[in-house]
């Protein structure tokens, strides 16, 4: 539609009766139709929010929300659907030089996915701010009274009367928005405590339902090209056909470049399977309730097109960490066995940068980042007055201030954090450096003339991450090549138990071989075609030739064959109603009581001897 029709069809429908979400529709309209021809229309599923609540409300007679946005192909799934029936997935605020993504859907939709991967992309490279903070809302974080009016996160012990609801007054902001987060029971922390589900990439079964899935051209376009792209972006690297946009930037891409301002992610919960594709960039700051899943091969599917299989066999490496010894058992226990790295395991393997702790750091990162000078002002020598008519031939000249720029924004993070992936506390010290000889605990030096080593702080406890070392414990189980080989190690571990039980001094080899029967039965759940995808594309991915973007492209075309097989595992899976073994609460229950989902388990194979090599070759192609 050309601009005057665009104009003529608004003004058609212009009445001064017209509520203000009719009139944002007309608005929308009119610019959707202007859009560039390099600008998707997804953009507009990410909204930008100048509210006081960084979402729109649902509306509580009709059910439906205020959203006036188109989704990609004026459908949620790329179908004919016209107006998006739910809140917006993530939206978008300013926050002084900083920009602020909040994460109000565990789940996104194809639309909201390529959505979001532009706005980033845009972001990332305004050099008129200084960061891009990618999180969920702080509101997820507040567990410390009754939850039964706060479906962000699952409630606690706390009584009605509690001080703790004044968090939540009844008929608040989200009361009325039972789809805001989707939260988990996290077991490992204590009865009745919860942590919001964080990001999760999209919803499985939605792929199912909207027949996406038997349709493999619109896979492609609405969901795997989307998961890239969202990967690519949140990098901040661009591939031949993107367009370099912000920061005075245009005309075509040419190849990978590199973004201007950090991606940082601050991930309060859960993250599973293409939800990490948040947590690709410069900066992921884990709490003390950040963990990591990979539950995919439980709905018969393998890896996201986000990069995992080229990642997870190189944990460790970037950071020079000692996880880098056993980066494949690691890689192997998280994609087979489903195993949760809470956050002291994702900072011992790099895949968080820093762990700050507390989730109420996101307000004070929020309000130091907005004071922190923007890309362009961040320098130390000003540029160059200009003199009126003249004209200064500046190329070839080295910007000196590239050396200085982006270095406040990593100071920032490295003070609101405790630690980092690099051994290296919030003054920069290295935490190996505090650790004393005779007690085994880090602790801060004080002036030794008015300080016994007695009374010096100790500023951390055990900096150890179980799954490293249960990798270690396994490495020759996990080095085997094939699936039925690693089973039948960690089976031979675990029959040990009844050998070691009730014997003085063999309790360590209890906790291993009750480790080993655990992974074991993590991996009988699983699809056992999609435990052997797995496996192999991991095992092609630790190769030393392999990039980023041929691990992408093989995990892209492995994803598209799992889904859009006949009567394969995933479709089993769909059909069937069940889960993926999440445990949760009733929304507006304050009691304990505790749904678990069903696992499913009727696979098209009986177990993963029955898979052979020609049927994995098949899926990967």
């Amino acid at each position: 539609m050309s601009t005057n029709a665009a104009y003529r069809r608004a003004a058609a429908k212009i009445n001064p009766r017209l509520s203000p979400t009719s009139l944002t529709k007309i608005a929308n309209e009119m610019e959707m139709s202007m859009l560039p021809p390099n600008v998707p229309r997804s953009v507009y599923d990410i909204p930008q929010s100048v509210r006081t609540n960084p979402f729109v409300l649902r509306d509580a007679t009709t059910g439906k929300s205020t959203h006036p946005y188109h989704g990609e192909g004026g459908g949620r799934w790329g179908g004919d659907d016209d107006i998006a029936m739910k809140n917006p997935g993530a939206v978008v605020r300013s926050i002084g030089t900083s920009r602020r993504v909040f994460l109000l859907d565990s789940s996104l939709t194809p639309g909201e996915i390529d959505g979001l991967a532009y706005r980033v992309r845009v972001m990332s490279n305004n050099d008129a701010i200084n960061s891009v903070l990618i999180g969920n809302p702080i509101e997820d974080a507040m567990t410390d009274g009754d939850m039964s009016d706060n479906p962000t996160v699952l409630p606690g012990f706390m009584e009605e009367d509690d001080p703790g609801r004044r968090f939540d007054p009844p008929g608040g902001a989200y009361r009325g928005r039972p789809d805001f987060v989707r939260s988990v029971l996290h077991e490992g922390y204590g009865e009745g405590l919860g942590v919001p589900i964080v990001a999760c990439g999209y919803d499985a079964r939605d792929v199912y339902d909207s027949g996406m899935s038997s349709d493999r051209g619109r896979l492609d376009e609405y969901l795997l090209s989307p998961l890239t792209r969202l990967s690519d972006a949140i990098r901040g690297v661009g591939r031949h056909d993107d367009v370099v946009v912000g920061g005075g930037g245009g005309g075509g891409g040419g190849g990978i470049r590199t973004s201007k301002v950090p991606v940082i992610s601050l991930p309060h919960g859960l993250v599973m399977d293409s939800g990490y594709a948040l947590l690709l960039g410069s900066y992921v700051l884990a709490t003390h309730s950040t963990s990591f899943r990979i539950l995919n091969p439980l709905r018969g599917l393998s890896f996201d097109p986000i990069g995992l299989t080229y990642l997870l066999p190189r944990v460790g490496r970037e950071f020079r960490q000692p996880s880098a010894y056993h980066s494949v058992a690691i890689a192997s226990m998280m994609a087979l066995s489903g195993y949760e790295a809470d956050a002291r395991d994702m900072v011992a393997t790099g895949l968080a940068t820093h762990y700050v702790g507390g989730q109420y750091k996101t307000n004070l990162l929020e309000r130091a980042l907005m004071d922190v000078n923007s890309y362009e002002y961040q320098s130390l020598h000003p540029k160059p007055t200009g003199l009126y008519g003249r004209e200064d031939d500046w190329r070839g000249v080295e910007d000196i201030n590239v050396h200085f720029r982006n270095v406040a924004v990593a100071n920032l993070i490295q003070h609101v954090s405790e630690y980092d992936a690099a051994g290296a506390d919030e003054y920069g010290v290295h935490l190996g450096d505090m650790l004393d000889d005779e007690t085994g605990l880090y602790l801060r030096d004080n002036d030794p003339s008015i300080n016994l080593p007695g009374e010096r702080i100790q500023m951390y406890g055990e900096l150890e991450s179980d799954l490293v070392n249960y990798a270690a414990t396994f490495v020759d189980a996990f080095d085997e090549p094939t699936v039925p080989g690693i089973l039948e190690r960690l089976r031979e571990i675990a029959s040990t138990r009844s050998t070691y039980e009730g014997k003085l001094g063999y309790e360590e080899d209890v906790e291993v071989a009750d480790v080993a029967h655990s992974l074991v039965t993590g991996m009988e759940k699983r699809s056992p075609l999609a435990l052997c995808v797995s496996n192999r594309l991991l095992r092609m991915g630790a190769e030393e030739d392999e990039t980023m973007e041929s691990c992408m492209e093989r995990e892209r075309r492995s994803q598209a064959n799992l889904f859009t097989r006949a009567g394969g595992d995933y479709a089993r899976w769909a059909r069937s109603g069940c889960g993926v073994g999440l445990v949760g609460m009733p929304f507006g229950s304050s009691s304990l009581i505790k749904e678990r989902e069903d696992v499913f388990n009727d696979w098209v194979h009986g177990n993963v001897g029955e898979v052979t090599e020609d049927e994995v070759d098949e899926i990967i192609g």
